[in-house]
């Protein structure tokens, strides 16, 4: 371990949030941005856990109209409304209303890997914590990598359990000329449930508040789903990435084209910013507005696909200036 001020510099360095790399659609259409996740699932994880990852990616992007509603592509639309902060290219401009549409970033699994023997240890560190990025890679170029952590994995070493439940960050490749993006999350029923479990879980500080069950049976498994949940909204939101990807000038714009400075509405990480709100009239120790199965008594805000039931995280809308919560 390195010393103390060396250390929060590397815990500075690791959290900075950095342009995305996007794969685009052809232009004949207003062209969509997919973000392509490479998942590694590094150590033992139930089954349960796994497909509900899975379920929750694949709903992302779902809005069918024979679904139930909420619909968690609802939540998603509010994340790709970030990108309306920028001018962007004429090709995303409809021509009868002469309206200019945020581009849809539709989410994928192109890769999974899974590492049960856990090859870099139980004890998380940045050094191996950066390993664990490269190795979610592999020898693929323009993915995102997405660590997900089981619960044996002890992650205290790269800041979990203090106030953080995920990461969304860079880390340096080995090889690679600039940092790369990942996502990490961590299953935390065993080191701090209290902290990142919650509300299926009774809270370690604050108001305790209710506690519920999970809508899958499984409180990892809808914990991770809160994380990652948390972990895309807030790197898809990223100006830095909207640059990259959507905008042709650096300055925000208005339907009728004239420029303005609203930027300032767009806020980083929108969903850590509504933390621990669930639906609406959420106070600490309450988790808004939500509703229980009366089949499994499982607590939900939204739906999926086959009618799957989720608890998901609020996000910060720019436009009402406060948490958009689906419920």
């Amino acid at each position: 371990m390195a010393s103390s001020s060396s250390y929060s510099l590397s815990i500075t360095i690791f959290l900075l949030l950095a342009p995305l790399c996007l794969s685009r659609e052809s232009p004949s259409q207003i062209p969509n941005g997919t973000l392509d996740l490479s998942l590694l699932w590094y150590g033992q994880f139930t089954p349960i856990q796994k497909e509900r990852v899975q379920d929750f990616i694949e709903s992302v992007n779902f809005d069918a109209k024979e679904g139930l509603d909420p619909k968690v592509s609802a939540w998603w639309k509010v994340v790709e409304s970030y990108q309306e902060r920028f001018e962007v290219k004429d090709i995303y401009r409809q021509k009868k209303s002469n309206r200019t549409v945020a581009p849809r970033i539709k989410v994928k699994v192109v890769r999974s890997y899974v590492d049960e023997k856990m090859k870099y240890g139980k004890e998380l560190t940045i050094g191996n914590a950066e390993k664990l990025v490269e190795t979610a890679i592999g020898n693929m170029s323009k993915v995102v990598p997405v660590v997900l952590l089981s619960a044996q994995v002890k992650a205290h070493g790269v800041g979990f359990c203090d106030g953080t439940c995920q990461h969304n960050a860079l880390a340096k490749i080995k090889g690679q000329k600039e940092p790369r993006p990942y996502i990490m999350v961590s299953n935390p029923e065993d080191e701090c449930p209290g902290e990142c479990a919650w509300p299926f879980h009774t809270a370690d500080k604050g108001p305790r508040g209710m506690t519920y069950q999970p809508p899958s049976g499984e409180v990892g498994a809808d914990a991770l789903v809160i994380q990652l949940a948390t972990g895309l909204a807030d790197l898809a939101t990223n100006p830095t990435l909207t640059e990259f990807l959507f905008k042709s000038e650096t300055t925000p714009y208005n339907d009728d084209g004239k420029r303005n400075h609203v930027s300032s509405i767009y806020i980083a990480d929108p969903a850590t910013k509504c933390t621990r709100v669930f639906g609406s009239g959420a106070f600490p120790g309450f988790t808004g507005r939500i509703r229980v199965d009366p089949v499994t008594g499982g607590a939900f805000n939204s739906h999926g696909i086959n009618h799957l039931k989720f608890l998901i995280p609020s996000i910060w809308d720019p436009k009402t200036k406060s948490c958009w919560t689906p419920m």
